[in-house]
């Protein structure tokens, strides 16, 4: 039932003066998915999550939240169905963080301001006014009110940018917790985090949706690396792939490939390369990444643009 679609976008198209950042953009997120959004700067990240949000509208199109869309009159009721983070979280500075949480009870009209207070190490941090605390706690404190309501979703952008990463893991163990159980759409620059946290990825380009899929599918159709390691050193293993045919880069102290194939080509290469002379001591099939598969989608499209 539609309804019980957390979020439908269809065909949106958003332009601002003589930009367009979004282009006939559709996708679906099912119920109980953790999606990562995913997309290089001025893909229009920023776009979607301000019109999922409601604070736009689109130009064309429509986007809906558990089947309502934003001219419904029940688009209220489920927009309070969505707990929302957003990237700067000091919205209300001069107001102590035990003041946010009661404004956000009250505008939620439910919710335990003890429950969330405990679940996110918030005691301490009650009397100060959200402009006083660190990063780390401010981020804390946005989860908390987040939840405060108990949503079905989570609408997450960029939750840990600008953080230092001792701060982003306490955040992401904060984030698995509260991501449990529910649907999720996480906008992050982070590769690492959205891998970590997500278990599918919309990957937005030049305005468009790129792809909409499960990672573990999206890594089984991306080539895997391998790294080879030699005595002589990476700068001779990367020249004598090089006179073999096989492009290589640097990866630190090792060189790094990518071959279709590989469990059944690496024999042969070993043995071709032991031939021209190289002492090899490892090598290693290295599963794509994220990253990997981000960067090997983004170029290919780029080549298709072009």
């Amino acid at each position: 039932m539609a309804e019980q679609v957390p979020i439908e976008v269809e065909r949106v198209t958003k332009t601002f003066p003589g930009v367009t950042a979004l282009a006939d953009v559709s996708f679906r997120i099912s119920l109980g998915e953790r999606a990562c959004l995913l997309g290089p700067n001025g893909a229009g990240k920023t776009t979607l999550i301000r019109l999922l949000s409601g604070a736009l509208r689109a130009t064309e199109g429509a986007v809906r939240l558990f089947g309502a869309g934003v001219e419904s009159p029940r688009y209220p009721d489920a927009k309070r169905r969505v707990g929302i983070v957003p990237q700067s979280p000091g919205m209300y500075r001069d107001l102590t963080a035990g003041e946010y949480l009661g404004f956000e009870q009250r505008l939620n009209g439910r919710g335990a301001v003890g429950r969330v207070v405990e679940a996110f190490g918030l005691g301490a941090s009650l009397e100060r006014r959200m402009a006083q605390l660190s990063g780390g706690t401010q981020r804390r404190l946005s989860l908390a009110a987040a939840l405060l309501g108990e949503p079905e979703m989570l609408l997450l952008d960029e939750p840990t940018a600008g953080l230092d990463p001792l701060v982003t893991r306490e955040v992401h163990e904060f984030l698995r917790g509260a991501m449990a159980g529910r649907t999720v759409l996480l906008c992050t620059h982070d590769l690492d985090e959205a891998e970590a946290l997500c278990e599918s990825a919309v990957i937005l380009q030049q305005g468009k949706v790129r792809l909409h899929e499960r990672i573990a599918a999206l890594r089984a159709k991306t080539r895997p690396a391998v790294l080879i390691g030699a005595r002589e050193g990476a700068q001779a293993a990367v020249a004598a792939l090089g006179r073999l045919g096989i492009p290589a880069e640097l990866a630190g102290e090792r060189a790094r490939i990518s071959l279709d194939e590989p469990e059944a080509r690496m024999p042969e290469l070993l043995r071709d390369l032991m031939a021209a002379g190289l002492s090899v001591y490892e090598a290693r099939i290295e599963a794509a990444s994220l990253e990997d598969m981000f960067l090997q989608l983004v170029d290919a499209g780029a080549r298709h643009a072009a």
